[in-house]
């Protein structure tokens, strides 16, 4: 059970992260997207990706991976990933929005959601290998 519960952990901060994220990802696009137009989904993607990074990184930092080292090194290291991964999410979305002709808010969330959880295994283990890697002293 020990073994199981860093990564049931890191997928309840992931989900209530998912919530933030997708809700201020759909509000936005339901606010804005109108005016953003081809731009929606990206910008949107970026603007709820903010708010829900920086949510999720402290909650892995402390709950999950209970940090005891560098804070800053290890938020500076968290967005070395999330940079990247915050790309691919959002060319992604677009891309798979464009192909699938979606045009609503409530489709391109369905569509984040989607991509969002391809990305979720990986970050995983870059995050407990690299991120918040403890060294053995």
């Amino acid at each position: 059970m020990k073994k199981l519960k860093q990564p049931l952990l890191y997928t309840l901060s992931a989900l209530s992260s998912v919530v933030v994220d997708l809700g201020l990802f759909y509000l936005l696009r339901l606010l804005l997207g109108g005016v953003l137009g081809a731009f929606a989904e990206s910008v949107c993607t970026v603007g709820a990706r903010v708010v829900s990074s920086f949510y999720n990184f402290n909650m892995n930092n402390r709950m999950v991976f209970q940090n005891k080292g560098s804070y800053g090194k290890a938020m500076l290291r968290y967005y070395c990933l999330a940079l990247p991964q915050l790309a691919a999410s959002a060319l992604l979305l677009t891309l798979f929005v464009r192909l699938l002709g979606v045009t609503t808010a409530q489709g391109s969330t369905v569509v984040k959601l989607v991509v969002d959880s391809c990305l979720f295994v990986a970050s995983f283990f870059i995050q407990k290998f690299w991120v918040f890697a403890q060294k053995n002293k």
